[in-house]
């Protein structure tokens, strides 16, 4: 699959790139799904792409850089979830503190899906882009529990059929309630604003039934 990458406005939501595909059916096991990025076991869309936006699998993580300001890149793994319980661990090794990383999940298609965001100065929100439209679901807001700078943070996200609930290093951030998408595949993502640069690092995923 074409990596996933797009120049965008300076805008809190940025617009994503990507193939359409089917609504897609969930998987149901106890453990759903681990991965310590030790290797690239091919679970990972990963790419370096000309346009500014690179994923790759190496040193036991899998990195995000962006080299361009405004852009966006992410990569999605080939599962697809409905209710699940998932926590990463993920730092900002680079750029300014502005920029953006987290989860997107109940992944569609470009124009559908849901995304969990923090930000390395300590906002955190949550948007949904539904038909090419998009639309925040919780504002930015600032957390104290937000480890800020380039410092790691455990993210955790549960997902219940349409409850959704958000946490970072163990403290609940918020709960929200959302119908419009059912089931989808889970990915990571990093964000430029006005700084042209920053790499994200992601480790220790694990996600199970809630």
């Amino acid at each position: 699959m074409k990596p996933f990458w797009r120049l965008i406005p300076l805008v809190f939501l940025p617009l994503f790139t990507a193939c359409a595909s089917p609504t897609p059916t969930p998987i149901k096991t106890a453990d759903l799904f681990t991965d310590d990025f030790s290797q690239d076991a091919g679970n990972w869309e990963t790419f370096a792409d000309e346009n500014g936006a690179a994923a790759a699998i190496a040193d036991g993580k899998l990195a995000l850089t962006i080299t361009r300001a405004s852009t966006v890149g992410f990569s999605v793994a080939a599962i697809n979830l409905a209710n699940f319980d998932l926590t990463i661990t993920t730092a900002q090794i680079s750029g300014g503190l502005a920029n953006g990383y987290g989860i997107i999940f109940r992944y569609i298609d470009e124009e559908n899906f849901y995304r969990f965001d923090i930000s390395g100065d300590g906002l955190w929100g949550v948007s949904r882009r539904l038909k090419d439209q998009w639309l925040p679901i919780a504002e930015l807001t600032a957390s104290p529990a937000i480890q800020t700078g380039h410092a790691a943070n455990t993210l955790r996200l549960v997902a219940r059929s349409d409850q959704f609930e958000f946490y970072v290093n163990g403290v609940l951030l918020g709960q929200l309630t959302d119908a419009n998408l059912p089931v989808g595949r889970i990915g990571l993502f990093a964000s430029t604003f006005d700084d042209p640069n920053t790499q994200v690092a992601f480790d220790d995923l694990k996600i199970v039934n809630p």
